[in-house]
């Protein structure tokens, strides 16, 4: 009978491990969905900045709109993923984890290149801002 009781209990505590896991899962991407949502033109590139370079291109051959730039802010976790939650209130998902990761919750100065399609910053340096 206690063999019985152990595998109803283990069956109930899987089962509602699973439904959990789905709930967070659910709401981690709605709540990704509400904070992803950027502004359709972030940055406006000037022209004769000699840094921009307007093409990036992906590893599959395709280009993308794509321009340099720097912003200051703090990483945060955004679901699964890293973002930029610049000091003006728009936040930008970085594409590199590994760059990102151990400087979570700190105040940083990101460079890369910022593709306006995808609204992805590409990361290419990052650095912890001097308190």
């Amino acid at each position: 009978m206690k063999t019985l009781y152990k595998r109803w209990l283990i069956v109930g505590l899987s089962m509602s491990i699973f439904v959990l896991a789905n709930l967070r899962r659910k709401l981690e991407s709605q709540l990704d969905a509400q904070a992803g949502r950027l502004p359709k033109n972030p940055v406006q590139p000037e022209e004769s900045d000699p840094k921009a370079s307007p093409v990036l291109t992906f590893s599959d051959g395709r280009p993308s709109n794509a321009t340099t730039v720097t912003f200051s802010g703090t990483v945060i976790r955004s679901g699964g993923r890293f973002a930029l939650l610049e000091t003006g209130g728009v936040l930008y998902m970085l594409d590199s984890t590994g760059r990102a990761w151990p400087f979570e919750g700190e105040d940083v100065r990101v460079t890369g290149k910022l593709d306006t399609t995808t609204h992805l910053l590409h990361v290419d340096d990052i650095e912890a801002m001097a308190s």
